[in-house]
């Protein structure tokens, strides 16, 4: 696609003897889980004039920059956010910082993913995300980023008031940086299905919807037979 700015990482540069084995005894989703912290720890080693990391999950889609919003904060190693209908920490978007405590919390990270990182609760513990509700205990400066329009989600939605005016969406009367379709799966190029039994805001979902056709059609043109594996059945 010639994507100017997107740099590809094969995973073999990821991958040790211990990441092959783990990779053999969990489910792939479990496995994705357990490498978020050591894709972020390769891209600090790899390039060392990145001062800050986002990592965030794919069924993201941003509205407007987080960018701002994360340059106001003053003094953070680590940002957070919440489920927002719990105060239990969403893995979907973690940001790291290229200092002392940023860099100990993301080998802390990874060495505890590395150790257990399944799909299943188990005194605290929930794939990746929950040794991320541990980190606040082991180190100062872990930022929880409280506002209502990031990580916007169909499981707490329903919280907030949801608006569309000067075209743009606003959640509670500021804008929606960006919403989490985690349990959105597309039938087809224009229709979808939620796993979760949650009623989406048809706006959000329907704008996400005509933005994936569209890049869908985009790649089909350089790689015919792209959609024979990505739709839900």
């Amino acid at each position: 696609m010639s994507i100017s700015k997107a740099v590809i990482i094969d995973f073999s540069e990821l991958e040790d003897k211990t990441l092959t084995k783990i990779k053999k005894e969990r489910e792939l989703y479990e496995y994705c889980w357990t490498i978020k912290p050591v894709v972020v720890e390769y891209i600090f080693d790899k390039y060392p004039g990145i001062n800050k990391i986002i990592y965030m999950d794919s069924d993201i889609y941003y509205f407007s920059d987080p960018i701002s919003i994360i340059n106001r904060i003053k003094k953070w190693s680590v940002i957070v956010t919440t489920h927002k209908s719990s105060k239990k920490v969403n893995g979907g978007f973690v940001c790291f910082k290229r200092d002392k405590i940023g860099l100990d919390a993301l080998k802390w990270w990874k060495e505890q993913c590395i150790d257990w990182c399944y799909a299943y609760y188990d005194n605290g513990k929930f794939g990746d995300q929950g040794h991320l509700d541990k980190l606040k205990k082991h180190y100062k400066n872990i930022y929880y980023l409280e506002h209502p329009g990031i990580n916007l989600a169909s499981w707490n939605d329903f919280l907030f008031e949801i608006k569309i005016y000067d075209n743009r969406v606003h959640v509670n009367n500021t804008r929606l940086v960006f919403y989490h379709f985690s349990g959105l799966r597309m039938i087809n190029k224009k229709d979808y299905i939620m796993l979760w039994k949650f009623d989406p805001k048809s706006y959000v979902y329907e704008h996400y919807i005509n933005v994936l056709r569209k890049k869908i059609e985009e790649i089909e043109k350089i790689s015919p037979g792209f959609t024979d594996n990505i739709f839900y059945n």
